[in-house]
């Protein structure tokens, strides 16, 4: 990869406005459930991975639903909702 495209990757407006998106969802679900500050970084990782791999099915899948730009706003956010509720199960399991 070339130092330009490194550079457009690192730029890109739709990177951004998903990196922003799942950490406001993250946030948001802390807020509704609660739980200890280990709890919020825990939700905040699992909120940007399932955000991820949403846009990465999105991508994959060629969904053309709610979609800004080049990001799958849909799926990665379905997949950002459910990795959150996932995890907080997991976490309460596991407890």
């Amino acid at each position: 990869m070339t130092n330009d495209a490194l550079l457009d990757l690192l730029l890109a407006p739709d990177l951004w406005l998903g990196v922003a998106l799942a950490v406001v969802y993250s946030a948001m679900f802390y807020g509704w459930r609660g739980g200890s500050f280990r709890q919020l970084g825990r939700d905040l990782l699992t909120g940007v991975l399932g955000f991820a791999f949403g846009q990465a099915a999105g991508i994959f899948l060629r969904l053309n639903f709610l979609r800004v730009g080049d990001l799958q706003l849909f799926s990665a956010t379905l997949c950002a909702l459910l990795a959150l509720w996932a995890g907080r199960k997991l976490a309460h399991s596991a407890s």
